[in-house]
């Protein structure tokens, strides 16, 4: 176990109420963070200094009473500190102080354990160690590596007056598990993990099932109205390579596997091109030493001619895919009615960004998992499924008839929501994926052909599967 302070004039201290002064000392346990603080004595007590108490990380001061001397020498708090100045002592002023100084003597007994440990690194390690009993930055990081690593490290609490919790909510009331609907499950926003092992980049995000699983915190189901569909997509752009690229690509890259020069490599270049003139043979060697503009500018007006671009479509991103839901809502009842300012007020509140304590950072809203549900109870296999979604925006129109129409009671006669939704992730090609469960529905009207149909599946020799395999 090592300490850091100790009884030494740079860690000595002048502490108390004016008038009553006391010269302390610190130790801060490099292991466990527990600071001990000591009144320093001289040949009064026989060169023992008096330990006052002690304080561990997230804990109030504790005192220090009697010792092995029997009281022929003071040995304790009550000893050392009395009345205002003891009250002085123990307060959050005087505790505060205390800590700074224990600090300060942590920094410098850090600093002072490695020839390369850096001061921000030292004061990380000391805050760690003061909070937690734990130091777990290295005395050798630099600020930006301690930056870096604090952001990592950041547990940002959101404000106590987040909703998190909504319910679940239905349109119309009557709905039941004969009807296909959709289930819009709203989740606790998560971001992915930096992968690992194999895993480069970020990890996976598991696509949550229709029961929402642990994240979720509401859901709102509707009857599946017109106009549903997906957009699948991807980024192709346009790229050129001309024979000077080309080459210059090549001999670079034998330059970085080893090729003698760059000169050898536009040498061989040159050696293998057969019926091109010397003068042009002369005009690529300039090229590709850069003493010319560009060869093609020159060609172009002296011959009409380019080097053939090799002009190629290419892939570039994926990208995500966006979706568009509509539904039009009429209250028959006061009950109903309510259901649908909830199912609103579900939606709105759940799109909006949270706010951190203090109003510093703020937060992803909660997301989306979209379901289209067969009969209530499964995902439907005909219709591509979706990822988790963020709900972009919301537009609530009151008066979709165009006309100013109230109930009783005051709710609007009907509403009407847009919701512009996106896919958080891209659609990759092995997210379409066999999905037994789904391949076990079937929609069939004939009662043989549906049994037929999953006895073949279930032997595996069914010929026309249904297409569970769609996936999203």
């Amino acid at each position: 176990m090592g300490l850091f302070g100790g009884d030494n004039d740079k860690n000595k201290f002048s502490f108390g109420r004016k008038g009553e002064e006391k010269t302390l000392y610190t130790t801060v346990d490099s292991e466990t963070g527990e600071i001990t603080i000591y009144e320093d004595k001289g040949f009064d007590t026989l060169g023992r200094d008096i330990k006052l108490g002690t304080i561990k990380p997230g804990e109030k001061f504790v005192p220090h009473e009697g010792g092995p001397l029997g009281g022929l020498y003071p040995d304790g708090f009550s000893d050392v500190f009395v009345g205002d100045n003891a009250r002085y002592f123990i307060s959050d002023e005087g505790q505060k102080e205390l800590r700074a100084q224990a600090a300060k003597a942590a920094q410098m007994g850090c600093e002072a354990s490695s020839a390369t440990a850096t001061p921000e690194a030292c004061r990380k390690r000391t805050e760690e160690l003061l909070d937690t009993g734990k130091a777990t930055t290295n005395p050798d990081a630099d600020a930006d590596t301690i930056a870096t690593d604090t952001l990592n490290k950041l547990n940002i609490k959101e404000n106590p007056k987040t909703r998190n919790t909504f319910g679940d909510f239905r349109y119309p009331l009557t709905i039941n598990d004969a009807q296909d609907v959709m289930q819009f499950v709203m989740l606790k926003y998560s971001p992915r993990e930096l992968g690992s092992g194999e895993n480069f980049g970020f990890g996976e995000r598991e696509r949550v099932g229709i029961d929402g699983g642990s994240r979720k915190i509401g859901s709102a189901t509707l009857a599946i109205q017109g106009g549903i569909s997906d957009l699948n997509g991807c980024d192709w752009g346009e790229d050129s390579m001309n024979l000077a690229k080309l080459e210059a690509a090549k001999i670079a890259i034998n330059a970085i596997d080893g090729a003698e020069d760059l000169g050898a490599g536009v040498n061989s270049l040159l050696g293998r091109m057969n019926n091109v003139s010397d003068d042009m043979k002369r005009a690529l060697k300039i090229m590709y030493g850069g003493k010319a503009a560009g060869l093609n500018s020159l060609l172009k007006r002296t011959d009409g001619a380019i080097l053939n671009p090799n002009l190629e479509l290419l892939f570039d991103k994926p990208t995500l895919r966006p979706f568009t839901f509509t539904f039009k809502m009429s209250a028959r009842s006061k009950k109903e009615a309510d259901q649908i300012v909830k199912i609103i007020r579900f939606f709105k509140q759940g799109m909006a960004p949270r706010r951190s304590v203090g109003n510093l950072f703020l937060l992803a809203p909660h997301t989306f998992q979209v379901h289209y549900l067969a009969k209530g109870l499964k995902e439907h296999p005909y219709i591509g499924k979706m990822k988790e979604c963020a709900l972009l925006s919301l537009k609530t129109d009151y008066t979709p008839e165009n006309n100013y129409a109230t109930l009783p009671d005051g709710y609007m006669v009907s509403y009407q929501i847009t919701l512009e939704m996106k896919e958080l992730e891209p659609v990759f090609n092995d997210d379409y994926e066999s999905d037994t469960e789904q391949q076990m529905a079937s929609f069939r009207e004939d009662p043989e052909e549906n049994a037929k149909l999953q006895e073949d599946f279930l032997n595996g020799t069914a010929n026309d599967p249904l297409p569970g395999e769609i996936g999203f």
